[in-house]
């Protein structure tokens, strides 16, 4: 007898949107504490420096992945997995998008330091 579930690329789309988060928020912190640490910026340049502009270009690039990510689920059919029933592919389906909406409003409150307040201070 065989067993019935989930195939391994139903859960990667159902968990896209939290592993791009995290890569994000890897990413921004490290970048933003190496970069101080290896350059040398004056505390009075504000949020004009090479360390924010690679932030902002990091927080623009997982955006775009979002975006597309929410494309690609949104013009998906709901689709089930064979010997599966229509209510699990509707939950698998919704709980994608879910996960996408929440990795989207996190990874825009993980923006809003990067965008707001000048690095290397202190």
């Amino acid at each position: 007898m065989k067993a019935r579930g989930v195939g391994a690329a139903a859960l990667i789309r159902m968990s896209a949107g939290a592993i791009v988060w995290v890569s994000a928020f890897v990413v921004l912190y490290s970048g933003y504490s190496l970069g101080c640490q290896n350059l040398d910026i004056a505390a009075d340049a504000g949020l004009a420096n090479p360390v924010t502009l690679a932030l902002v270009v990091v927080v623009l690039v997982h955006g775009a992945v979002m975006i597309w990510l929410f494309s690609r689920w949104y013009r998906r059919p709901v689709m089930a997995q064979p010997g599966e029933p229509d209510a699990s592919q509707i939950f698998r389906h919704r709980v994608e998008g879910l996960v996408l909406l929440m990795s989207s409003a996190a990874l825009v409150f993980l923006a809003f330091p990067v965008l707001m307040i000048p690095p290397c201070v202190g």
